[in-house]
C-alpha cells in the first residue's frame, strides 16, 4: 500500500488521556495534552508533510486523522484519540498547505470559504481513499480526514446476520442502516453493494456525499453520483434516478422529509433502496422517520412504511477483548405480519417486544447480539452490561 517514493519519518505515538467519551474527538486546546514523550530531550521537532501522515496513518491502522491550525496532528486508533509527538503544532500555511494539496478544484476551495465547512474525497497516490471534512472552529482551519479501506469486508467477517443476503436479491424495498455517527454504516453498506456486485446483474446508482468507495464493476453496474459534483441536490439525483434505469439505489444519509418521502417514491416505482440514518436503534429510526412528516401527514407515512419497508439494521461498535481492534454488534428488525402490524398503529414502543419474539426468524436486539459475542470471549461483561442497560432505558 505504501509508495516507494515516501520515507516517513517515525514520529513517536503516544496515547491521548481519555475523557469520559473516548469516542468524542478533540475540539479544544484544553483537551490536547499528550502522554510524556519516551523521546530523547534533545530531539528536534519535526513537521510532517501528507505523504509522511498518510504513510503513518496506514502503519498505525488509524481511522481518522485530525490536524488544525495551532494544534498537534492526532489519529484515532482502536477507536481512541492518540498524538503524534515530537511535531510542531501546524501553523496556518502548514495547514492550508496540506488542505490544498487534498482540495481537487478551485470550486471546493471557494465553497470552504463561503460556507466555512465542506465535504470532499481524496484519493491519495498510493490508492488510499478518504472522506474529508474541512471546517472552521475559532476562526482558524481545522481538518478531518476518515481513512476508507481499499478491501471491503464481507457480510460474513463484518457478523451481519445472514438473513440480510436474501433482502439483498429483492426486486424492490427500503433497507435501513442506522447508527450512530462513526459506527461503521458506511462500510456495511459498501459490504452490501460488494455483495450484489458479486452476487447478481444490477444497474446499481450511488448518491454520495462525498463519494467514499469507487466500486469496480464485477456482475453489477456501478453509477456513482457526487452532490456537489455531479448533481447539485440529493433531491434531483432521487428524481432523476427513476429515469436512469437502477435497479438499486444507495443513499448515503437521509434526514429530512422531503428525502425520505422521495426515497419511498423510488421503492414503490420498482427499486431496492439502501439508506442509512443517524439514529442509535431499530425503534428509535422508524419512529424518527415518522416524525419527519408534518402532523396531517403521519398515518399516511405509517401505512406507506410498514408496505415498503424491508429491514432495518442498527449498529454499534465496542473494542474487542480477544484481539485488537472493533467489532460491530447489530439489530435487525425485517418485515413480517407483527412488525407491519405495529407501524401501522404507530405503537413503536412495541417494536422492541416484536423483534424478541420474532427471534426464531431472524431478528435480533442488540442485547442478544452482545450476549452471544460474550459468550465467545468477544467483549468482556462490562460491554455487554452496557448494552444491557440501554435496553433497560
Amino acid at each position: 500500500m505504501e509508495d516507494s517514493n515516501i520515507n516517513p519519518i517515525q514520529p513517536i505515538v503516544t496515547p491521548a488521556p481519555q475523557a469520559a467519551d473516548s469516542q468524542a474527538p478533540v475540539t479544544s486546546e484544553a483537551e490536547n495534552v499528550a502522554a510524556p514523550s519516551v523521546a530523547s530531550a534533545n530531539a528536534p521537532d519535526l513537521k510532517i508533510t501528507l505523504d509522511q501522515l498518510v504513510n503513518l496513518c496506514i502503519e498505525k491502522g488509524a481511522s481518522d486523522v485530525h490536524f488544525r491550525e495551532g494544534s498537534r496532528v492526532a489519529l484515532r486508533v482502536g477507536g481512541k484519540i492518540i498524538f503524534i509527538e515530537n511535531i510542531e503544532a501546524l501553523t496556518k500555511e502548514d495547514t492550508e498547505a496540506m488542505l490544498d494539496l487534498m482540495i481537487s478544484s478551485e470550486e471546493e476551495g471557494t465553497r470552504l470559504e463561503k460556507d466555512r465547512e465542506i465535504d470532499f474525497s481524496f484519493t491519495h497516490a498510493n490508492g488510499v481513499n478518504f472522506r474529508v471534512n474541512a471546517f472552521y472552529q475559532k476562526g482558524k482551519l481545522a481538518c478531518v480526514m476518515r481513512m476508507i479501506s481499499k478491501n471491503i469486508p464481507t457480510l460474513e467477517e463484518l457478523g451481519i446476520p445472514e438473513v440480510m443476503k436474501s433482502f439483498l436479491g429483492l426486486r424492490e424495498g427500503l433497507i435501513l442502516v442506522c447508527g450512530t455517527a462513526g459506527s461503521g454504516k458506511s462500510t456495511t453498506i459498501q459490504s452490501m453493494l460488494q455483495h450484489v456486485n458479486k452476487n447478481f446483474v444490477q444497474h446499481v446508482l450511488t448518491i454520495e456525499n462525498p463519494i467514499e468507495y469507487v466500486f469496480e464493476n464485477e456482475k453489477s453496474m456501478f453509477t456513482q453520483r457526487e452532490v456537489g459534483k455531479d448533481t447539485l441536490l440529493k433531491e434531483n439525483a432521487l428524481q432523476s434516478a427513476i429515469r436512469e434505469d437502477a435497479n438499486i439505489v444507495m443513499l448515503d444519509e437521509v434526514n429530512d422529509f422531503e428525502t425520505f418521502d422521495k426515497l419511498l417514491n423510488l421503492v414503490e416505482t420498482g427499486h431496492l433502496v439502501i439508506a442509512s440514518m443517524l439514529t442509535r436503534d431499530v425503534p428509535q429510526a422508524i419512529e424518527r422517520i415518522i416524525s419527519l412528516y408534518p402532523q396531517d401527514l403521519r398515518k399516511q407515512a405509517q401505512d406507506r412504511l410498514s408496505d415498503n419497508l424491508t429491514s432495518v439494521l442498527a449498529q454499534d461498535l465496542v473494542q474487542r477483548q480477544d484481539q485488537p481492534g472493533l467489532i460491530a454488534v447489530f439489530e435487525l428488525l425485517f418485515m413480517n405480519d407483527s412488525i407491519r402490524n405495529v407501524i401501522k398503529r404507530g405503537n413503536f414502543v412495541q417494536l422492541r417486544t416484536a423483534i424478541q419474539s420474532s427471534a426464531e426468524q431472524g431478528m435480533i436486539t442488540m442485547d442478544s447480539y452482545a450476549y452471544q459475542l460474550s459468550e465467545r470471549g468477544v467483549i468482556n461483561q462490562e460491554q455487554l452490561n452496557q448494552f444491557i442497560q440501554k435496553e433497560e432505558q
